[in-house]
């Protein structure tokens, strides 16, 4: 019976002398103490606590000091008093609630990280920069790292679809001799900025809420972060960058 009188609202231990008051009848702590098999301090801590509770009562015979339990009828006043309890709490929460609320809803805003592992990974992430509603990204590539993952017929395919889905590109890579034509049209802006200045190996692009990283080298990996206070520093970010970067080269290079 001892995990239901737990289950009820007694501790282990406190459950332990009751259960050992019951089986003895009137004892001593000493007595209480082996029957139970607690050590004696513990046990008259116990005792306070189911004496305090109503399930023991004690009185001096002689020179010694005796506990006897009560009845058992009184834990149904626990329960009771744990009722009382729960309903006051639940007032108390019901009225701290809509406080709670406005702290929570001022905290600001919540990312939303997700993660995908693998070139898998990298080619999910980039299908999701296809859904764009605002139909305007803004990127920062290394079109050599790309190309590692992807054919040029992958990566021409890739922009061929973007283009049929009326999505506006504005690209800043990293200038490298893998990167042999901008492909410029309506659709489509590009500048560069050299590799030296700025050593990435990472794509990056921002739309709608949205940031994305993908990892090109290495561990390959893809990462979707959905955030209007993170896409809107990264957009910045790409404005800043934009205008120090150089336009298309003369030779389309």
């Amino acid at each position: 019976m001892l995990k239901e009188l737990q289950d009820i609202g007694l501790a282990e231990k406190e459950a332990k002398v009751y259960l050992a008051a019951l089986e003895i009848g009137r004892a001593t702590a000493d007595q209480l103490a082996k029957q139970a098999k607690i050590v004696r301090p513990t046990t008259y801590v116990q005792l306070e606590s189911l004496m305090k509770k109503g399930l023991m009562s004690t009185y001096q015979e002689g020179k010694k000091t005796y506990f006897a339990p009560e009845s058992p009828e009184l834990l149904r006043r626990l329960l009771l008093k744990q009722k009382d309890d729960l309903t006051a709490k639940e007032r108390d929460l019901t009225s701290l609630l809509p406080d709670l609320l406005r702290q929570f809803e001022g905290a600001g805003e919540r990312p939303v990280v997700r993660f995908f592992p693998g070139k898998e990974g990298i080619t999910a992430v980039r299908e999701e920069l296809l859904k764009t509603k605002d139909k305007n990204t803004y990127v920062l590539f290394s079109y050599g790292q790309l190309r590692k993952i992807y054919s040029e017929e992958e990566l021409d395919a890739y922009s061929e679809r973007r283009k049929s889905l009326g999505i506006h590109s504005m690209g800043i890579y990293l200038k490298d001799q893998a990167f042999e034509k901008a492909g410029l049209d309506s659709l489509t802006e590009r500048r560069f900025i050299s590799s030296e200045q700025l050593p990435l190996s990472i794509d990056i692009s921002v739309f709608d809420d949205k940031t994305t990283i993908l990892s090109l080298d290495g561990s390959l990996f893809g990462m979707i972060i959905e955030s209007i206070q993170i896409s809107s520093s990264m957009k910045s970010l790409f404005s800043f960058i934009w205008k120090n970067a150089q336009g298309p080269e003369s030779e389309n290079k």
